[in-house]
């Protein structure tokens, strides 16, 4: 029974793991900036580099390790990078995230309970996965509510958006004609 309870617990947190990990959201942003070309897509990349910028910053002049009871079963990491472990930049991103779906541009009302659950659980997530400390979570809620105040006063505009978008050119890099 407890083996049980423990392997669900488990699959949830590498659940909010996963769907929080930088990747598929740079491939989000990536995407709908390329099929929308809209501002929200363009914030949010700039959002997400932000975050990482500042976590790969923090880790290199930190360097702690993670915690010795650490299982590294992880997809797709920068292992330079996330050999370190203070902050937790899960934490960072999910909190950045949710600070900017409900503050920032803003989504339905509805959703704010669910995204807020969301970030939580993906903070807590890290500590019952050994990936990180309690500490290493806390640094990381701060930190993702700096970034998201820091994106609140870089927010580009519609028109701001399609001006820095049309300094890379206007052609769809996949077409043939």
């Amino acid at each position: 029974m407890t083996l049980s309870i423990s392997l669900t617990i488990v699959s949830f947190s590498s659940s909010f793991q996963i769907s929080c990990h930088g990747i598929p959201w740079l491939f989000i942003s990536v995407a709908g900036l390329y099929s929308f070309g809209s501002q929200f897509f363009f914030n949010l990349l700039l959002a997400l580099l932000l975050d990482i910028v500042v976590v790969a910053v923090i880790k290199a002049f930190t360097r702690r390790r993670r915690p010795s009871y650490n299982v590294d079963d992880q997809y797709a990491t920068v292992k330079l990078v996330d050999k370190s472990r203070f902050p937790s930049g899960h934490s960072t991103r999910a909190v950045m995230l949710a600070t900017l779906f409900t503050l920032v541009a803003p989504i339905n009302i509805i959703l704010w309970l669910p995204l807020v659950g969301w970030a939580g659980a993906v903070c807590v997530s890290r500590v019952l996965l050994g990936r990180h400390h309690l500490l290493d979570v806390l640094a990381g809620v701060p930190i993702g509510l700096i970034q998201a105040v820091v994106m609140g006063w870089m927010w580009r505009s519609e028109d701001q958006t399609k001006y820095i978008m049309s300094l890379f050119g206007d052609e769809d890099p996949w077409s043939s004609a």
